[in-house]
């Protein structure tokens, strides 16, 4: 170990800056344990006096607060105490004007006394007129009473009589209702059963109306001799025209197969499929212009209306849902009103008329 002669106190200064560690253990050998704690004290003391300076200031600006909202209270006081003392001003100005006009009205009321005692003088002198013209009045309407008294004798005698009279008019009132009554109850049971006639009736009408419509169908067919296929060829621009069903041949098997199918598998429900197979005639023919397979639903009747119409179409398009192939609507029938001719137009649904279906025609 090197030993330093130390001579002065910068000797002592140069050998601490190369050992500074011994410069704690000859701080602790100069100094008391006091002036080693001083510098932690001054730490706590100082931190204590920033806690303090810390609460002062919060005091202060919660004291500051506190002035505010009193000032404010106070101005607000002031304010509202203002206001009052002028609606007292008012109200007291007020109730002055009052005093002064009840004062001038109490003048004018003693004025208007002294106008009613006279005028209460000279209604002595027409009360007493006029309980004269009262007695009087009394007196006339007794004597009018006791003439009505003496007219209202003769007219119960009157009516004494009129009872009966009324007794047996009221008898023949009643008599001619009880046979009126009776007389309407037989016209509605009359009526009833026409009208059950009359629905019988029609309900026969339409049935003899599909069957003529039926009847008129096979008619065309037997005129044309199996060439109904050709007109509505011809008709429709179609070629290779194969009647499928008609009203003398039931549904093709092949086409009844693919409308058992198409219910199968849900296409068309088992009511559709049943309105297809109720179709009068169903052709299968190829389109000339697009060289596409196609059908031709057409239903026939005497006259043809809108049911005809529309059934033709809604089957129509079931059958083209089934099958998947294009199908057209027609309807053949003796007539059709103009109506009906526009709505089949709109529909797109082809019309034939018997006068169509002719043989020669056919041939051409």
């Amino acid at each position: 170990m090197t030993t330093t002669a130390i001579n002065d106190i910068s000797d002592l200064v140069r050998i601490l800056e190369k050992h500074p560690e011994w410069a704690e253990t000859l701080r602790s050998l100069l100094l008391t344990r006091e002036m080693l704690d001083l510098p932690a004290a001054l730490a706590r003391l100082t931190e204590l006096v920033n806690d303090f300076i810390r609460e002062q200031r919060e005091t202060n600006q919660r004291a500051d607060e506190r002035m505010d909202r009193l000032t404010e209270l106070v101005n607000d006081f002031i304010q509202e105490q203002r206001e009052t003392n002028q609606r007292a001003d008012q109200r007291l100005a007020n109730l002055e004007g009052r005093v002064t006009h009840l004062e001038e009205i109490g003048v004018s009321s003693d004025r208007r006394l002294a106008r009613l005692e006279e005028a209460a003088a000279s209604s002595d002198q027409r009360l007493t007129s006029l309980t004269e013209l009262v007695n009087d009045f009394i007196q006339e309407q007794r004597e009018t009473n006791q003439r009505t008294d003496q007219r209202l004798a003769r007219l119960e005698e009157a009516a004494a009589g009129s009872d009966e009279r009324l007794a047996s008019l009221t008898e023949l009132v009643n008599d001619f209702i009880r046979e009126q009554r009776e007389t309407n109850q037989e016209q509605r049971e009359t009526n009833q059963r026409a009208d059950e006639r009359l629905t019988s009736l029609e309900t026969i009408s339409r049935r003899m109306q599909g069957q003529i419509g039926l009847l008129l169908g096979a008619a065309a067919e037997l005129r044309l001799q199996g060439h109904l296929d050709v007109v509505l060829s011809q008709r429709l621009n179609l070629r290779r025209a194969v009647t499928l069903k008609s009203i003398n041949l039931g549904i093709d098997r092949e086409l009844a197969d693919q409308l058992e199918d198409a219910q199968d598998k849900q296409i068309i429900t088992p009511s559709q499929r049943l309105q297809v197979q109720l179709v009068d005639v169903i052709l299968s023919a190829v389109d000339r212009e697009t060289a596409a397979p196609v059908y031709i639903a057409a239903e026939v009747s005497l006259t043809l209306n809108r049911n005809d119409i529309d059934r033709a179409a809604e089957r129509a398009a079931i059958l083209e849902k089934a099958t998947g192939v294009a199908t057209k609507a027609a309807v053949i029938g003796g007539r059709i009103p103009p109506l009906q001719e526009t709505q089949a137009a709109d529909a797109g649904v082809l019309i034939v008329l018997m006068e169509d279906l002719d043989i020669e025609e056919a041939g051409d």
